[in-house]
């Protein structure tokens, strides 16, 4: 009988451990990642440059484009970023021509390409480099990594050759951040939603933004936007063609977090 107890009691402690270990492996801290780094290169094309920059997961799987610089036609010189899937899903990156040397910032919310949060760990900012049509000598890619998780990140990693001024700070949600800082205004006008219906809100500094509409069963309907913006007031056509219902508007910017209650008419 008290090999029983002792053998029952073992088992609901690895079952605990387990529970707790799976909770861990599929936490989802939202937060925001800034890198920042000064580009610098000679001869070929410089200053001007392509240059792409992405999030992966340490193991190397594609999160999402955060810069694209570079035409169409340059897109060679971008050969590691290109070989990637999803690579071009990059619209609502950062993106552009070809751009000049110099400071270069970019902010993550910790989000995918399907608008969803993913699961901590340790992620990489890769970013490729290219200069020259020699791309022997005239290109460099590097990587920098993070770890995403409730905890802050800073990292001022030393200068490379072709970047210098290397900072890397994550900073989850709610943490080391002033409240005037996150008080940022969301609504959806007019509500229930018409043609004329547009989501109105405020930022207050550079950050990462992601808003997606959502059913009543939290199913992904719609990504409207997912890229950086600056500081300042936005508003942002709400146009879906779903069926009449309960939805939701949900805003993510790694600071905060905003979700409105809409209803589509008949």
């Amino acid at each position: 009988m008290k090999l029983k107890k002792l053998s029952s009691k073992i088992v609901m402690t690895m079952m605990i451990c387990l529970l707790f270990i799976g909770s861990l492996v599929s936490a989802q801290t939202t937060g925001t990642l800034t890198c920042s780094f000064t580009t610098v290169s000679s001869g070929g094309y410089s200053p001007k440059n392509c240059l792409a920059a992405w999030i992966e997961t340490s193991s190397g799987t594609f999160i999402k484009t955060k810069v694209k610089a570079a035409n169409s036609g340059n897109f060679d010189h971008l050969a590691t970023w290109t070989s990637k899937p999803n690579y071009n899903n990059y619209t609502d990156a950062v993106s552009g021509a070809t751009r000049n040397n110099g400071l270069l910032t970019i902010t993550w919310n910790g989000t995918d390409l399907s608008a969803s949060v993913v699961n901590d760990g340790v992620y990489k900012v890769w970013v490729e480099f290219a200069w020259a049509s020699n791309l022997t000598t005239g290109k460099t890619i590097t990587s920098f990594s993070f770890t995403k998780g409730p905890a802050i990140d800073n990292q001022t990693p030393a200068n490379l050759t072709n970047f210098t001024g290397i900072t890397l700070n994550w900073v989850p949600s709610g943490v080391g951040i002033a409240y005037n800082e996150t008080k940022q205004t969301f609504s959806v006008t007019p509500n229930p939603v018409t043609r004329e219906s547009t989501i109105n809100y405020s930022l207050t500094s550079l950050t990462d933004v992601t808003i997606s509409v959502y059913d009543i069963n939290s199913k992904l309907v719609k990504v409207l936007t997912d890229e950086n913006q600056v500081a300042g007031n936005y508003s942002l056509p709400l146009s879906l063609n779903v069926k009449p219902g309960v939805y939701f508007v949900k805003m993510n910017t790694g600071k905060d977090q905003h979700t409105e209650r809409i209803v589509i008419a008949d």
